[in-house]
């Protein structure tokens, strides 16, 4: 039985995972290009892989019918955006993921950011590095309305995190609608889209990557938002429209963004001009504690996986 890893940095964070499929006897395989695939590699390196433990390479339709012994995909996250589910189920392929593990470490990143976007941090920091001591007005966190879209898991932990700092904190989640929710020290409150996107001092997206999500917040959006709105993303990409939030922070310098996830990535866009938006690469889960766990999920997930096949 042979296991393909695909996820790039597998076995960085900690050693649980790679000694739990030494353990357990499998003839596993790391990732040897050591960053994200494209389709046509993906092909060829997972070729004869009866499971694999997957990262956010393109799972497509077109590589998933050319991987012939593929039985089982163990996401090592929790997105499953990249992988043709449709194909998997028509060719009897298992897909799995790690939906909890992440919950701490991505609420964390959210908080990290609003508080950083809100301050000015990097820019601080970039002008010390430039020579110049330069100190610009920023915003405190404290009492602002923070609006949460997308009410799950890391949506409530974010809440319940920002709870210290402010107790006037909205969600939209049509799925939540009739459903009480509250966390500790803060009572939130549900509201709709449309009051969610023109009230809120903070706006942080918690919801996955659809069809019907893309572009969820774009120009017509940013044209109710307050012109001093901060802007969080540690979600996925996609669901904010780039061109119209570059025009938006461009126009409006009050404004701040924080993006983790982007539509293509690596990114190279024009945001990378604007001093009003920080931008990380994808870094929501990785801290050592959570990157070590999720991929030991992600290995004993393929393992029951592939045993729940064989039978």
């Amino acid at each position: 039985m042979t296991i393909q890893i695909t996820t790039s940095t597998f076995g960085k964070a900690g050693i649980k995972p790679i000694t739990y499929l030494k353990e357990k006897n499998l003839d596993f395989r790391l990732n040897p290009l050591g960053r994200k695939l494209t389709e046509k590699e993906a092909i060829e390196i997972i070729l004869d892989a009866e499971g694999i433990i997957a990262g956010t390479e393109p799972l497509s339709d077109r590589v998933l019918r050319n991987l012939p012994n593929l039985r089982v995909i163990s996401r090592c996250g929790t997105g499953l955006n990249n992988v043709d589910l449709e194909t998997a189920k028509k060719l009897g392929i298992k897909v799995l993921n790690t939906p909890d593990i992440h919950v701490d470490a991505v609420a964390e990143l959210a908080l990290t950011g609003a508080l950083c976007a809100l301050r000015k941090i990097t820019h601080g920091d970039r002008n010390i590095r430039s020579g110049t001591w330069g100190k610009s007005m920023g915003y405190s966190l404290y009492n602002k309305r923070v609006g949460i879209i997308g009410f799950g898991k890391v949506g409530k932990r974010f809440a319940n995190l920002l709870s210290v700092f402010t107790d006037n904190i909205v969600y939209y989640d049509p799925y939540l609608k009739n459903e009480q929710d509250h966390v500790s020290h803060a009572a939130v409150k549900n509201v709709s889209f449309h009051e969610l996107i023109s009230t809120s001092d903070i706006i942080s997206l918690h919801v996955p990557f659809t069809n019907e999500n893309r572009n969820l917040i774009s120009e017509s959006e940013f044209n109710l938002c307050k012109s001093n709105v901060a802007i969080l993303n540690t979600s996925r990409g996609g669901l904010i429209n780039e061109k119209d939030l570059y025009h938006f922070l461009n126009h409006n310098k009050d404004a701040a963004a924080f993006l983790d996830v982007f539509e293509e990535e690596p990114y190279h866009g024009n945001l990378t001009e604007l001093q009003n938006v920080i931008l990380t690469p994808h870094i929501g889960t990785t801290t050592k504690e959570t990157r070590e766990e999720m991929e030991l999920q992600a290995c004993k997930n393929l393992l029951k996986g592939l045993q729940e096949y064989e039978k």
